[in-house]
């Protein structure tokens, strides 16, 4: 019974931290026409480096089967301790060239950037020029028009400052800012009026700044959706070490705006597997 015991909890756990979940959205808008079909947006968040198979075949697969319009990525698909960023390059590489792919740095990114400064690998400028080679649209507080099938949409990325986060190395408070913001206008532009706009931001935690803005969909990770997922209770423990986070998973009314917030694909996770966010757009 022991050992039937151990084995099981095995199982368990390889199926916690390997066997995909897909959060599906189904969402209306009166913005876009839609005259030929909903769009349909895959969302991956905080990889962490992570791959599922050699060569990541198995999150390759299941984004060739969900077929999107186009993929957003909304930061951590890299460690800041990495060396390489080849577990989201080898995704990139095989699906890149069908799919637009839209990219916002998480603070995993942006901790890495400035730990690599000084040392002569500077791995992770090379990891951006590869994505740039790619074709990977890098959003660093910019936005990008895209075109689907007749329809116009503008996509937002936010780079949130690292003074949004739990805590910035003291190497790192020398090289860069790390000012909060109070408003998102203080880094983005306004926003197209009458378009349909969507913002990727890693941290959820800003959703009145995002709200106030204007924006119709927010799109974010960072939370891991809680890392413990407990019924009727939720996610339990935030990056930040705070207990029952206000935003862990899930979709989220806040005003007129919809926030989604993936519960990621990498770190140790319980009753909480990896997640593939789809979200559907449809007519009003």
């Amino acid at each position: 019974m022991i050992i039937l015991l151990f084995i099981v909890t095995l199982l368990f756990i390889y199926f916690e931290q390997e066997v995909f979940s897909t959060s599906f959205y189904k969402l209306k808008t009166d913005k876009l026409n839609l005259k030929k079909g909903p769009i349909r947006i895959v969302q991956l968040s905080d990889l962490h480096s992570k791959s599922f198979g050699r060569q990541n075949r198995r999150l390759i697969q299941k984004i060739k089967r969900l077929n999107p319009d186009f993929i957003v990525t909304t930061g951590d698909m890299i460690t800041s301790t990495d060396s390489n960023g080849n577990a989201f390059l080898d995704v990139v590489t095989a699906c890149s060239s069908k799919y637009p792919i839209f990219y916002i740095e998480g603070n995993h990114e942006i901790t890495a950037k400035y730990d690599t400064l000084n040392q002569e690998t500077k791995w992770y400028e090379a990891y951006l020029k590869s994505l740039e080679d790619l074709g990977v649209h890098l959003l660093n507080n910019e936005s990008r028009k895209v075109t689907i099938n007749e329809d116009e949409l503008y996509i937002y990325g936010l780079t949130v400052p690292l003074a949004h986060y739990y805590s910035v190395p003291i190497d790192i408070q020398k090289q860069v800012s790390v000012r909060a913001i109070k408003e998102v206008s203080e880094v983005l532009p306004d926003l197209e009026e009458g378009h349909f706009n969507i913002l990727l931001a890693h941290n959820p935690f800003l959703a009145n700044l995002y709200e106030q803005h204007g924006f119709d969909h927010v799109y974010c990770g960072h939370v891991h959706g809680g890392a413990l997922r407990l019924p009727l209770i939720g996610g339990v423990l935030s990056p930040e070490r705070k207990l029952f986070p206000k935003y862990s998973a899930g979709i989220y009314q806040i005003g007129k705006m919809k926030m989604i917030v993936s519960r990621g694909l990498g770190r140790l996770r319980l009753f909480n597997r990896p997640d593939i966010v789809v979200i559907e757009i449809y007519p009003k």
